[in-house]
């Protein structure tokens, strides 16, 4: 990954990979062995962690710090930690049945399916608190406000609160924009701020490194709807059509499957002018940003 410590990686692939199993070896040092009490507890905590998925927000954050420069990676691992433990609880409460109700998960049944549905937020939690607890030991406050800032009301929440209500509605494309940049975005977006953060970067380029996160977040929503209609249930790991079934407000419902991939390539483009501003390394960056559009799960 950053020269010299690490090989600089050839396509986006071998980078993701990378960041995977960099992560993975942290997140298997900070979360507590499913032997340690409570048992149950920590079995459903590992069970959605280890349970696959690209590692896309923590690499996102490693390679916003490598960018910027950054010298020291413990404190970035710790956030990239964050960010994956962050994600993971918001997918075990997202498949509950009081929320979407989802049977599967990234090819295995989801947390509730297996622990029950009271062992599932407790573990969802568990990763929520563990996250913050990581982020502190950086020593950051503003790292801290970042992250609650993007998981919040005015964030992920927030975005989950008109996702719900928007169910078997029908909605423009304003709702559509509102749902996804706070539930989708914002997490993504944070990702590369904390990086940036963590670098020790100027505040125009951490803002610039926001402004690329949250467009490249939104278009891999929009990616992530077409996908639901195109896709397999086999590739996506979880249920195919799930959200036409369910009546949720989609960029496809909207706009269309056409306009909604041109929209994520328009978006992307977009994301890549904003990096090209900023006195940064920003070719993996890029790199992330295309894959985003050409990813098949």
């Amino acid at each position: 990954m950053s020269a010299p410590k690490n090989q600089i990686a050839v396509t986006v692939e071998d980078y993701l990979k990378q960041a995977s199993v960099r992560v993975n070896a942290a997140l298997e040092k900070y979360l507590p062995p499913e032997s340690e009490a409570p048992t149950d507890l920590h079995k459903a905590v590992r069970y959605s962690t280890f349970a696959g998925g690209k590692r896309l927000r923590p690499a996102l954050a490693l390679a916003s710090f490598e960018a910027c420069h950054g010298q020291s990676d413990d404190d970035v691992l710790l956030a990239a930690c964050a960010l994956e433990m962050t994600h993971t609880f918001s997918l075990i409460h997202d498949d509950l049945p009081c929320m979407d109700n989802d049977d599967f998960r990234r090819g295995r049944p989801t947390n509730h399916k297996v622990f029950g549905e009271a062992i599932a937020i407790l573990a969802g939690d568990s990763l929520l608190v563990y996250a913050f607890e990581l982020l502190a030991k950086t020593g950051r406050a503003e790292c801290i406000v970042t992250l609650a800032r993007a998981l919040g009301t005015k964030g992920m929440l927030g975005g989950q609160v008109v996702d719900i209500q928007s169910e078997g509605k029908k909605v423009g494309l304003e709702t559509v924009n509102y749902i996804h940049r706070h539930k989708t975005a914002a997490l993504i977006e944070a990702s590369l701020v904390l990086g940036a953060q963590l670098a020790g970067a100027e505040d125009d380029v951490i803002a610039g490194l926001g402004a690329f996160g949250n467009k490249i977040g939104l278009a891999f929503q929009i990616v992530d709807d077409v996908l639901d209609l195109e896709g397999t249930t086999e590739a996506l790991g979880k249920d195919a059509g799930s959200d036409l079934e369910k009546g949720k407000a989609t960029y496809p419902a909207v706009v269309g499957i056409a306009a909604s991939k041109d929209m994520a390539r328009q978006l992307v483009d977009e994301a890549k002018l904003e990096l090209r501003k900023l006195p940064i390394q920003s070719g993996i960056l890029e790199l992330i940003a295309d894959y985003i559009t050409t990813r098949v799960h």
